[in-house]
């Protein structure tokens, strides 16, 4: 949270993505976390907000490719990993029910 309060969260991303991240979706993306960190749970987003901030911040990343095709220092975060497309590995027998169930378990500490 130190380096988003100082605005410099392209100090510590991955040296793989240098360059290839928009300054304001990376802004976007550090701003969502600091916010779901909040010390009290009143006060963090719900997953609702938290899905259209990173929906938005990916938006943002992905603008510059219809804006300026010609650009290629930042792409498709899909392309830098792909394995976020690929549902391949998901179960097709699992209900969203349990699905949902089992990320509450996991995020109040019983999974």
């Amino acid at each position: 949270m130190r380096w988003q309060k100082m605005g410099q969260l392209e100090q510590i991303i991955d040296p793989n993505l240098v360059g290839k991240i928009r300054p304001d979706s990376l802004r976007k993306f550090g701003e969502t976390t600091v916010k779901c960190l909040a010390d009290y749970g009143a006060d963090r987003p719900s997953m609702v907000d938290v899905l259209w901030s990173l929906e938005y911040a990916l938006h943002l990343q992905e603008s510059v490719i219809q804006d300026h095709p010609e650009e290629k220092s930042t792409i498709p975060i899909g392309e830098l990993y792909p394995q976020i497309n690929d549902f391949s590995h998901v179960d097709d027998s699992a209900s969203a029910a349990q699905t949902e169930t089992s990320s509450l378990d996991y995020l109040s500490g019983d999974g």
